[in-house]
């Protein structure tokens, strides 16, 4: 009995041994490890949730983040640096250094796998990468570089080398809006920028505002009022052609499309007080004779802006009526230029007809049909175009519509974020023109 006793644990031991063995058999190494590979490891992993040892996978980038330009303005101004990797129980540092040689610093709460890098924060050259640690070691992404591009100080230049285009030239078009009494236009800046051959384009008159209705003067900051006509003339236009002209810049001038009857559907004619195209185009000729810049010899461009504008309340008989400004369309366009043409050439002087739109306005088709093709014949085109808007002539020239039947473009707005040092106001429209664009045709 007593060796008996002593022979049962020695045998439980036996098969606990057994056991062990059996389950911690080698298994056969398969091709990719017995290549060398040591991509899974399952010694000192983590448990899976049915409690089996879970692979734990090498730490490895499989995809790198990619250099990056934005601009300094406009619409792009953030780049995406992202990576991709495999691993187990992975973490990111983002780090950032000034330049090649320079020491790598970590980027504060950058600890994802995408690191969003802004223009406002970063010079333009800095350089990022990510470290990604995990169960099984660290692995370093390649260096990719952060370009920060700002306003160009040649556009003319640039558009001529990129889509093959001579004899251009540069300039900007100025409104009240740049002659405020806390930031005004140095036009000797504009014309150091726009060269020998620069151009201002100028607002001679607006008709945006609804009759009768208070306002505030953008050069003076004081309140005004308007009459029974919905029209004003700019209030910096004189004082802007005078300094324009003493720079060596050519002019042009322009009339925002406004409230005219057909628009205003109201009986009592709340917004238009009864004025017509015709009456605009009057006002247009009037004003523009009369400042004295533009002379019979002028050949200046004369430009319809066509665009929409604000929507405005009025209160009749205790009923209130709100409209918003929509933008002239064809017949109103080509009654207002038919109207100047005749009116000018009428007087002795001559009349290089324009209108002003976006690409996209320029392009647009109805049934099949461009919208503007009973305008092209009559009135050349100045188009807005900015792709990302980031000073800098953009990748594509203007889409046009019916006017490449007429020579495309004659003045391109490239975009509204042309700066340089010492204009006094920040951010212009920028524009570029074809070497025919003073010419009468």
């Amino acid at each position: 009995m007593t060796q008996l006793v002593k022979r049962i644990p020695k045998a439980i031991a036996v098969a606990m041994f057994g056991s062990v063995l059996a389950a911690c058999t080698l298994s056969t190494p398969s091709p990719s490890q017995a290549a060398g590979a040591p991509a899974v490891h399952t010694v000192g992993g983590v448990l899976s949730a049915s409690g089996v040892p879970a692979a734990v996978v090498q730490t490895s980038i499989t995809s790198e983040p990619k250099s990056a330009k934005v601009g300094k303005y406009g619409t792009t101004t953030t780049a995406t640096f992202t990576v991709k990797a495999a691993g187990t129980s992975l973490s990111y540092r983002w780090q950032h250094r000034a330049g090649a040689g320079k020491a790598w610093r970590t980027v504060a709460h950058a600890t994802s796998r995408s690191y969003k890098a802004k223009a406002s924060v970063w010079a333009s050259g800095t350089q990022f990468r990510v470290v990604v640690t995990g169960r099984l070691g660290k692995d370093t992404s390649k260096t990719v570089t952060f370009t920060v591009l700002k306003p160009t100080r040649t556009p003319a230049k640039d558009a001529e080398k990129a889509f093959g285009l001579t004899g251009l030239s540069q300039g900007v078009d100025l409104s009240a809006y740049q002659y405020t009494p806390t930031s005004r236009i140095d036009m000797k800046a504009v014309a150091a920028w726009a060269g020998e051959d620069g151009f201002t384009l100028l607002r001679l008159g607006s008709g945006a505002r609804p009759i009768r209705q208070p306002y505030v003067d953008a050069c003076t900051n004081r309140a005004k009022k308007m009459g029974a006509k919905p029209v004003t003339q700019d209030c910096a236009y004189a004082r802007l052609a005078g300094q324009a002209t003493k720079a060596g810049l050519s002019l042009g001038h322009y009339w925002f499309n406004g409230w005219i009857d057909e628009i205003d559907t109201t009986r009592k004619q709340l917004f238009a007080g009864g004025y017509t195209t015709e009456d605009s185009a009057r006002q247009f000729v009037t004003w523009l004779k009369a400042d004295g810049h533009y002379t019979t010899s002028s050949t200046d461009p004369l430009v319809l802006d066509i665009e929409a504008g604000k929507a405005w309340t009025r209160t009749y008989d205790g009923k209130k009526y709100t409209k918003k400004l929509r933008a002239w369309n064809p017949e109103e366009a080509a009654a207002f230029l038919s109207a100047v043409r005749t009116l000018l050439t009428g007087a002795g002087y001559q009349a290089n007809l324009y209108v002003y739109m976006s690409a996209n306005a320029a392009s647009k088709k109805v049934d099949g049909a461009y919208y503007w093709q009973d305008v092209a014949p009559l009135a050349r085109l100045w188009v807005a175009s900015w792709g990302t808007d980031n000073g800098r002539i953009p990748a594509a020239q203007p889409k046009v519509g019916p006017w490449a039947d007429f020579g495309g473009w004659s003045i391109w707005q490239y975009t509204s974020n042309a700066r340089f040092s010492g204009s006094g106001v920040g951010a212009l429209d920028g524009d570029i023109a074809r070497s025919d664009a003073w010419t009468v045709r």
